[in-house]
């Protein structure tokens, strides 16, 4: 059976909703987190503790725009490899620069082995059993791991019956997390357990229902399969979503995000069109490398020398957006640029010249 095809327009509000993923992260460690492990020195007044469902709509949206991306270009090697071109070198430069982050307070306290460093750089830290030196990173390793099983599923032939393959692994998602909790809860070990542990690390079985909506949604998108198949692929995979995950996650704020990820893939919100928010976009993954840890230094330091909470909050706010754009402008994108064009663009040319009509 073959691949559908996919659309070449970029759709700029689905841009935005990463830029409202960014902000909505930013201010969820700046105001819950860092009130919770580190506290501030007098009430702060307000705290944004809705940090999970941005990570649920970048979860969504990511397995939308991967498959608009891995579809319209037709191969899975050149896809991977444009992703890491995107991902790895400034990801790089962020775990480096976090080991001078981490010696100063009130970070100073975390330390890092030379194995969790060299396991950091893999990008996956957690598969070889480590944790990641910036905590917020833990997406970065699941947003890699949902490309290769993304790129398998295409090499494998498996996408181009979706509704088959999807319902397959939510239907895992949802047999083998409830029943790796009841082992776990239970005390359980053994090779069986460890073995069912790796398989839900590795296929991203918490969250692949996720992926799976956003995948769905954009075949809804380009009229590709049954229309209320997919539509009710995508209900089951929330459904199983909200079985799996012990209450973390509102039903009805899911079913927001999905309208709001849907509203912005056909054009129905015009104000995420705001240069603002396309600005945002453009800097929101040096923004969400850079924050964290460098942030909650600075919070520190402003907020111990007797600067107001509000005030501190907002000073490193103001910097920390300002260095995720001279991050993008100055590395990150000449980075990207000399990358692809010294090993991606060849590759995308010869592609088509062997894909061409004789």
């Amino acid at each position: 059976m073959t691949q559908p095809q996919a659309t070449n327009r970029r759709i700029v509000e689905l841009d935005a909703l990463r830029a409202l993923a960014a902000i909505n992260l930013v201010l969820f460690h700046f105001t819950h987190v860092y009130a919770v492990k580190f506290g501030y020195t007098a009430p702060l007044g307000f705290e944004w503790p809705y940090g999970a469902y941005g990570v649920e709509m970048f979860f969504i949206l990511s397995g939308f725009v991967n498959a608009m991306s891995l579809l319209r270009r037709g191969q899975p090697g050149n896809f991977l490899l444009a992703r890491l071109i995107r991902i790895a070198p400034i990801f790089w430069v962020a775990i480096f620069a976090n080991m001078w982050f981490l010696s100063m307070a009130p970070l100073d306290s975390q330390t890092v082995s030379p194995g969790q460093w060299l396991a950091n750089l893999t990008l996956m830290p957690r598969i070889a059993g480590y944790e990641c030196v910036d905590p917020v990173m833990w997406t970065l390793q699941i947003e890699m791991l949902f490309y290769l099983i993304l790129a398998g599923l295409f090499v494998s032939g498996a996408l181009g019956r979706p509704a088959i393959t999807w319902s397959v692994l939510v239907g895992m998602s949802l047999l083998v997390c409830p029943l790796h909790d009841a082992w776990q809860a239970a005390g359980s070990d053994g090779l069986l357990v460890a073995a069912v542990g790796l398989l839900r690390r590795v296929l991203l079985l918490d969250f692949l229902p996720l992926f799976a909506i956003g995948y769905l949604l954009y075949l809804v998108k380009i009229g590709q399969g049954n229309r209320w198949r997919n539509l009710a692929g995508m209900f089951a995979a929330a459904v199983v979503f909200h079985q799996i995950d012990h209450g973390k996650h509102n039903p009805v704020a899911t079913a927001l995000i999905v309208g709001l990820v849907a509203a912005s893939a056909y054009g129905k919100l015009p104000v995420l069109r705001l240069r603002f928010f396309v600005f945002i976009s453009t800097i929101s993954y040096a923004l969400y490398l850079f924050h964290n840890n460098l942030g909650c230094v600075l919070i520190q330091r402003f907020d111990h020398a007797g600067v107001p909470p509000v005030a501190a909050l907002a000073i490193v706010l103001a910097f920390t957006f300002a260095l995720a754009t001279l991050i993008t402008t100055r590395v990150e994108q000449p980075l990207s640029r000399y990358l692809r064009a010294k090993f991606l663009d060849a590759r995308v040319a010869k592609s088509k010249a062997a894909n061409a009509p004789a």
